[in-house]
């Protein structure tokens, strides 16, 4: 296994970090894995870990201010890394794997910014093999009084501040650097995924037939069941699955938002899960 990073300016401003595992004989396609907010590449690392054993090329992101990229500036939300960041990963794991299409596999945020860009630009789709989300919702984070106030304070914090600070986190490894998280409190206190122009994305959902796996945790108060299954009901996908991760559905436990990716009943359950619906619909011809 070789281990490589790469550090890539954008030319908008910022920079992004790809954390390369390359297998001793890669088989299939190219895996881009993207965390969340208020975290990094390391949270992925054990998915990594598990996914090149079994021969992936897999590709860590850190994304707008996180780990070792940079953010464009402090004012950046989720449309500035959807819209350069992600464009310029994938650009350069097509460049360097040799490959013509990738996977993106996501954790929470980093699955908003492939839907995001995807919505935007449904042309792109043939860049992408498959999209896996894990986690990933933008409507449904703020229903009921106490959900809605925490989103209320998250955006009150964020606006005021400018950033969120990890002091102030009950989840991730690091804060967010950007008002970011203003953007998605807001998505979710009006349940309407809308851009700063009102493009709504979770109509733009409707022009992506790429296959999709979309899991959601039984017991996610961030990203809940019922918002993640919108995402999965837009995609126009004729191959496209859903799964919850919950004790009814044959899991272990009902799964939270951190244990999908994290934790040895994710790295026995839910990382087997995606392992087995990636092997179904990768070509496994020798790179």
């Amino acid at each position: 296994m070789q281990q490589q990073t790469y550090k890539l300016n954008i030319p908008m401003g910022g920079r992004i970090a790809l954390h390369r595992l390359l297998p001793s004989k890669p088989v299939g396609l190219p895996i881009i894995l993207a965390h969340g907010t208020m975290s990094n590449a390391e949270t992925l690392s054990d998915l990594a870990q598990h996914l090149c054993a079994l021969g992936f090329d897999c590709w860590s992101l850190d994304w707008g201010g996180h780990g070792e990229s940079q953010a464009f500036n402090r004012k950046q939300n989720f449309e500035h890394p959807a819209f350069h960041d992600v464009p310029l990963a994938i650009e350069t794991v097509l460049k360097k794997s040799g490959h013509e299409k990738i996977h993106w596999l996501s954790h929470s945020g980093g699955g908003h910014l492939a839907l995001m860009h995807l919505a935007r630009n449904p042309n792109f789709q043939n860049q992408f093999a498959s999209i896996v989300t894990l986690g990933a919702q933008a409507t449904d984070g703020a229903m009921g009084l106490k959900f809605k106030s925490r989103a209320m304070i998250l955006w009150a914090i964020t606006k005021t501040l400018g950033h969120f600070p990890k002091r102030l986190a009950s989840v991730g490894t690091e804060g967010e650097p950007s008002q970011l998280l203003a953007q998605w409190a807001k998505w979710n206190i009006t349940g309407q995924w809308l851009g700063t122009d009102g493009f709504d994305y979770l109509q733009g959902l409707s022009a992506l037939t790429l296959p999709a796996l979309i899991m959601a945790g039984g017991n996610d108060n961030i990203a809940p069941e019922s918002g993640c299954k919108k995402v999965f009901t837009m995609l126009a996908s004729p191959d496209k699955s859903w799964q919850v991760c919950s004790i009814s559905n044959g899991f272990s436990k009902d799964y939270s938002h951190g244990q999908l990716i994290r934790g040895s009943a994710a790295k026995t359950e839910v990382f087997v899960t995606i392992a087995d619906w990636l092997i179904e619909r990768t070509p496994m011809n020798t790179a």
